[in-house]
Order: C-alpha cells, then structure tokens, then sequence
C-alpha cells in the first residue's frame, strides 16, 4: 500500500478535523508525525508538519472533499 499526503497541518486540531472529514466519507487516512511536534515545535520544521496521508487511489477523491467549503451551508440564527 502506498500512501500519499493529501495535505500538511501545523496543528493537531486542523489535522484531526481533517482526518474525520475524509473518514466520515469513507476513506481510510492516517496522520504521520501527529505527536513529534508535541515534544519540541521546532521538530515539526524539521520533519515537514503534520502529514494527512491517504492511499494513492484515494488521493483526488480525498483532496475534493478537503476543498470543499461548508460554511455557507450552515444556516444563520434567527
């Protein structure tokens, strides 16, 4: 299996809330170096971020669900 980052996160919140719309979709991701910036910020530099990575086939799919932008779908209160 080969995986592929769809997108890189420079927090673990924005990572997370990624990772959960793309398994929500259906397709199986993983986060690589989630925790090595929890020990010292600077060794998220170093290794390049927070990695959202999905399988190869999956790579367009999981980017076209990332674009897509929900915030005018949410009604306004009153």
């Amino acid at each position: 299996m080969k995986l592929l980052t769809v997108a890189t996160f420079d927090n673990m919140p924005d990572a997370h809330i990624a990772k959960g719309r793309l398994e929500v979709e259906g397709i199986p991701c993983w986060l690589q170096d989630e925790h090595l910036g929890q020990t010292d910020w600077l060794y998220n530099i170093a290794v390049g971020w927070i990695k959202l990575q999905v399988e190869a086939e999956q790579l367009e799919r999981a980017r076209d669900i990332l674009d897509t932008d929900y915030s005018n779908d949410i009604p306004a209160d009153g």
